[in-house]
């Protein structure tokens, strides 16, 4: 009695077994062959690129390739013993870490006594070690080990993220970066695969799964995988959309163009549709940002210029910031459709800047933005000072000196930020004096905020020196938002470069910048604000010095919700340069 075979995923069954294999990575296959074939090769290695694009494959051959019997100008046989014991995960001497789940020091430890031990069966020792970016504490008991290793043992380490990685560390590798695959790579080895198992397939059909694994081979291998179990038939495209719950293309070209045109009650009526047929609206999302970004491109010259793109570059580019900025993991009410439906009732003017769909200060379209005071010559790290006189109504700052206060309300000190005779705010030099009533009244109008400078510099880009004097209003303005208001207190200017604002954050803080890194729109946004122009930010864990949270309920709740949360991670941290 005859049993059926267990059914392998297509991805495992056709993962390359040489060199020759790989699709895609020529360089990366190129320079490790000229490596085995010279005898040149490392004791450590890096493989950086996105996932499913070969880089645990590549590791496996670069195993067999050291320890093959019968290696041919630098491509592994994959028939001697080692090769076979390598390819069917028989072999001891080729080990495999997930530092997902492996990465404390104790972990770390454990691995030592085995890079020591020599081999068993095959001539080298490979340690192969995925998401390294996953690793902090561990690497400072891996880090001399991996400097001076014992001559048998060799180092692959694979990550989709290589910032994470110590500088230490990347010193004392050999770096390949792996490019997304091409769709039409892709789709040749679909085609392959179909031609192997005896199945049909409409060319639509397998553009569309290359361009929807956006780069990642094993993403397009488990969505054929998908589609082939529902029918034995020919693969078509309109399947495809059904089994992955996608929408046709003409649904997302008539939502652009609802969101372009600003019809946003024809673009409701779309998601409304989308959501009774149970479609996934991430995946509509990402469909129509990749049609609006072909469409943006079209429109600059490149492919044809009808339909949306007719639109123009402009009007394009305002529709793509405003549903670029949509965070499809946000978990607020309403989620991700009520984003999309904000997205077609933003703005449609060419330029207008991109909505951050986040908990900031709302106001209306025809309300001005608050207008904090500039701040007096900062001390060298500046402390957030609060001015006052924007709270206050326009008719009690601009009354005349000496008029008497309206009926019924009893005169009021002015407030503390109006009258400083020991700071006096500086004008630049080619500037005349003002009389004190008229820089009473350009203080409080909005329609002089923030205060322009119309220098060089601001036209070129900021100073760092600009940013500094000027940090104390940067603070006040995006502390009005709740959660970024803990971010803008930790973080310090570290750097200028152009247009690009470098904010530090402490080491000992780095859950700090993961956080700003995605609100880092609505740090764009108030820095933007207080200097008069657009700015990009870059958020970076530096050795700064942060001064302590100001003495006001707010600062204090909020030290002491993350206290709460993240215990002793939130200290002050001094310069240990």
């Amino acid at each position: 009695m005859s049993s059926t075979p267990p059914h392998q995923a297509i991805y495992r069954r056709w993962r390359a077994q040489t060199f020759g294999q790989i699709v895609g990575q020529q360089p990366v296959v190129e320079t490790l062959q000229n490596g085995i074939r010279s005898g040149r090769t490392s004791h450590a290695y890096l493989f950086v690129g996105p996932r499913g694009t070969g880089k645990t494959s590549m590791a496996r051959i670069l195993a067999k390739a050291l320890n093959c019997s019968d290696l041919r100008d630098g491509e592994p046989c994959d028939a001697c013993p080692s090769c076979v014991a390598i390819r069917e995960g028989r072999a001891l001497d080729v080990q495999e870490f997930d530092a997902a789940s492996n990465n404390t020091v104790g972990d770390m430890r454990e691995l030592l006594p085995r890079v020591f031990t020599a081999p068993s069966d095959l001539r080298r020792k490979v340690f192969i070690i995925d998401e390294v970016q996953r690793i902090t504490q561990g690497w400072d008991v891996l880090l001399k080990t991996l400097e001076e290793p014992p001559d048998h043992a060799v180092f692959v380490f694979c990550t989709t993220d290589s910032s994470g990685i110590r500088p230490a560390v990347l010193s004392r590798v050999q770096r390949f970066d792996f490019r997304r695959l091409t769709v039409a790579e892709i789709a040749g080895k679909l085609r392959t695969i179909l031609d192997a198992d005896g199945r049909t397939a409409e060319p639509e059909a397998i553009d569309l799964i290359a361009r929807l694994a956006a780069g990642g081979m094993r993403d397009a291998e488990s969505m054929l995988d998908q589609l082939l179990a529902t029918d034995s038939g020919a693969l078509t495209a309109d399947r495809v959309r059904e089994v992955l719950g996608l929408v046709e293309e003409e649904t997302v070209e008539a939502f652009l163009e609802a969101l372009v045109s600003g019809e946003p009650m024809a673009g409701i009526d779309l998601l409304d549709g989308l959501e009774e047929r149970g479609r996934d609206l991430r995946a509509f999302t990402d469909q129509a940002i990749e049609r609006l970004r072909i469409a943006l491109v079209a429109s600059l010259g490149r492919g044809t210029a009808g339909g949306l793109a007719a639109a123009g570059p402009a009007t394009l580019a305002a529709a793509a910031r405003r549903i670029a900025s949509i965070d499809p993991t946000h978990p607020g009410p309403g989620g991700l459709r009520l984003q999309l439906e904000l997205a077609l009732l933003a703005p449609t003017e060419a330029g207008s800047p991109a909505l951050p769909f986040f908990p900031v200060a709302a106001r209306s379209a025809s309300t001005p933005a608050p207008t904090p005071a500039r701040a007096p010559t900062p001390a060298p790290i500046p402390a957030p000072i609060i001015d006052r006189a924007a709270e206050l109504p326009p008719s009690s700052v601009e009354r005349p000196e000496g008029a008497p206060p309206p009926a019924g309300k009893p005169a009021a000190a002015p407030p503390a930020t109006m009258e400083r005779p020991a700071a006096p705010r500086k004008l630049p030099e080619s500037a005349p004096p003002q009389p004190p009533t008229a820089r009473s009244s350009a203080a409080s109008s909005p329609a002089s905020s923030p205060a322009p400078r119309a220098t060089a510099e601001t036209r070129t880009g900021p100073t760092l020196q600009l940013l500094l004097e000027r940090w104390a209003e940067v603070v006040e303005v995006i502390s009005k938002s709740p959660p970024t208001k803990p971010l803008i207190l930790a973080c310090r200017p570290v750097s200028v470069d152009g247009k690009v604002v470098t904010l530090g954050f402490p080491e000992a803080q780095s859950f700090f910048k993961d956080v700003a890194e995605r609100r880092r729109a609505i740090l764009e946004d108030g820095v933007s604000r207080v200097l008069g122009i657009p700015v990009s930010v870059r958020c970076v864990a530096a050795n700064v010095e942060v001064s302590p949270l100001p003495e006001d309920p707010d600062s204090t709740r909020l030290l002491t919700e993350f206290r709460r949360i993240y215990g002793d991670d939130v200290v002050d941290v001094g310069d240990v340069g």
